[in-house]
């Protein structure tokens, strides 16, 4: 796909696809079945290597990764595992409400997740917040397809149904694509930053936003795990900036007469 936005904001990194299909190419990057793996790393491949990557159902086996690409969201069906992320996602070993459970829990883990376990990610503030934002605020999507991908933007067919642009974007970028936004989007908040992990921002936060009406821009990498995830593959600088598709082809109409074309940014784009 030849985009209007790319050609005149000139981003660093390869933007990169939503595509829902039924269908993965043979060199696909992919997780192997029953393999955990953060869907953040398949992001990361796509945009500074390239690469097709992505999964299915039989792939992606983390709860986060799965709610993310719309695989469902199975962490509500047991009670559990409902209690067990209320907990790491507010403050750890001191939410737990079954705290001997919990702490079995940190034993078996990993050496590398017993701290995140123990301390929480610290997403809320208390277990019932938490446990809150699960049932009420997670969006829900069971995709109609056997695939979710990330495909570099220069790679996607526009015919495919992409759902979604991801921009992994600098400081100044992300002030030209906001103006932009902001240039088509009514009001005054072309941006939506809603709380929770970054591979939600890139995927089903934007899938909500792909049916909302005005549709916004969902800010990301702003998560502390996903950030620690991502500083060896992108600058620490770096932020996501997540299209849905439909508001990708408003902007896509006005970039060629838009904050792109202003002597300022000229300027800016030239000393940067």
């Amino acid at each position: 796909m030849k985009s209007t936005v790319v050609k005149h904001l000139k981003p660093e990194f390869e933007p990169v696809a939503v595509v829902w299909t039924d269908d993965i190419p043979d060199d696909a990057l992919q997780f192997k079945e029953g393999r955990f793996g953060c869907i953040l790393y398949l992001f990361a491949e796509a945009s500074r290597r390239g690469r097709v990557a992505g999964g299915s159902r039989d792939t992606v086996v983390c709860p986060g990764g799965r709610a993310a690409f719309g695989f469902g969201v199975d962490i509500v069906e047991s009670k559990p595992r409902l209690d067990h992320l209320a907990a790491l996602f507010s403050k750890g070993l001191e939410s737990a409400r079954d705290q001997a459970a919990y702490h079995e829990k940190i034993e078996a883990a990993r050496p590398s997740w017993r701290p995140v376990l123990e301390f929480g990610e610290r997403r809320h503030h208390s277990f019932d917040m938490a446990r809150k934002w699960i049932l009420d605020c997670l969006p829900r999507y069971d995709v109609p397809n056997r695939y979710v991908l990330f495909k570099p933007l220069s790679e996607t067919d526009p015919d495919e149904n992409a759902r979604a642009v991801i921009f992994p974007v600098s400081p100044l970028e992300l002030a030209g694509l906001t103006t932009l936004l902001g240039s088509v989007v009514e009001g005054t908040d072309p941006l939506h930053v809603p709380q929770g992990a970054d591979c939600l921002r890139i995927a089903c936060f934007a899938y909500d936003q792909y049916e909302a009406e005005p549709p916004r821009a969902v800010l990301g990498m702003l998560d502390v795990d996903g950030r620690q995830v991502m500083r060896k593959r992108f600058r620490d600088d770096t932020l996501t900036l997540t299209i849905p598709m439909p508001l990708f082809l408003r902007i896509e109409q006005e970039a060629e007469n838009s904050v792109l074309q202003i002597p300022a940014w000229s300027k800016l784009r030239s000393e940067n």
